[in-house]
This record gives structure tokens, sequence and C-alpha cells, in this order.
């Protein structure tokens, strides 16, 4: 039973870094940083991208036109 306990506990301590910052993702699969963004060490407002087909043309357009 206690290491059943010590196992749950190590896995909450292991995925709770991993959580997901706020925001949806447009159809490229990228979203632009609003909240937290220092947290996730992007600035303020910076596009990045999370899955496919997003990739590094989507952020370079996004800086370009001042997104």
């Amino acid at each position: 039973m206690r290491a059943l306990l010590i196992a749950g506990v190590l896995i909450i301590l292991l995925v709770a870094p991993a959580a997901a910052h706020p925001g949806g993702l447009d159809a490229r699969g990228g979203h632009h940083c609003w909240t937290n963004c220092r947290r996730w060490s992007l600035y303020y407002g910076q596009y990045h991208c999370h899955r496919a087909p997003c990739g590094p043309e989507d952020i370079a357009y996004h800086r370009s036109h001042g997104h």
C-alpha cells in the first residue's frame, strides 16, 4: 500500500510540470502567447507551434507581419 502511495505522489510530481499553457490552437497548430508568457520562455504575443503542420515558416510569417 505504501509503495502505491509513493508511486502516486511521484506521478503527480512528474506530470505537473508538463501542464499545458492556456490558449487554443489555430488551423496550423500554433498560437500566440497572451498569458504567463515568461513562464513558458516566450515573449508576450509570440507565435509558436505545438503540432503539425505548424513549423518555422509559420513562425517567420507571424514575425514578419507583426502578429
